[in-house]
């Protein structure tokens, strides 16, 4: 080919060639942060899973060390009554009642710290997995933001092609 076409077509093999690596690059980069935000959101998606099953756990513990709780009162009253018996005094007495009520006193005072823990536990176990949840969905917004946009792509190839004819 020769002439003006074939000059034209010689020289605008290398700007072609340049745009089409742009494009080449532009999929790619876009790929890879489209890429990284999903893997980001996921790994939100996954806290926040984890979160609610360590809550499960944390209640399922709670209810276990209750049950142990409860478990010790009935065995100290019944050895309570029993040495009562053994010693001949009347559950009814007023020395009884007292050891009766300071029992279940103490009981009752267990149980609500076993309460503030299992809260305490709770909040603790919400409050750092919604932090980190949060720090992965930033993450994925960064990404997204990372990601280049088609304007950015024309933009990038026009002026690749703009600056090469421009040269020349």
């Amino acid at each position: 080919m020769g002439g003006a076409v074939g000059g034209t077509i010689k020289l605008g093999g290398p700007a072609i060639s340049t745009a089409a690596s742009l494009l080449s690059n532009y999929d790619t980069e876009r790929k890879y942060y489209r890429s990284m935000a999903a893997v980001a959101e996921e790994q939100a998606r996954q806290i926040e899973e984890l979160a609610k099953r360590n809550a499960t756990y944390i209640f399922e513990d709670a209810v276990s060390k209750n049950n142990v709780l409860e478990q010790n009162y009935a065995t100290l009253l019944g050895q309570q009554k029993t040495m009562w018996a053994a010693n001949g005094l009347d559950r009814r007495s007023a020395t009884a009642q007292l050891i009766l009520k300071n029992s279940r006193l103490n009981a009752q005072l267990d149980q609500e710290q076993l309460v503030k823990n299992l809260n305490r536990e709770l909040y603790e176990n919400q409050a750092q997995a919604s932090l980190q949840a949060q720090q992965y969905r930033t993450q994925a917004a960064q990404y997204n933001r990372l990601r280049p946009s088609k304007t950015n792509l024309w933009t990038r190839i026009s002026s690749t092609l703009l600056d090469w004819w421009g040269n020349k």
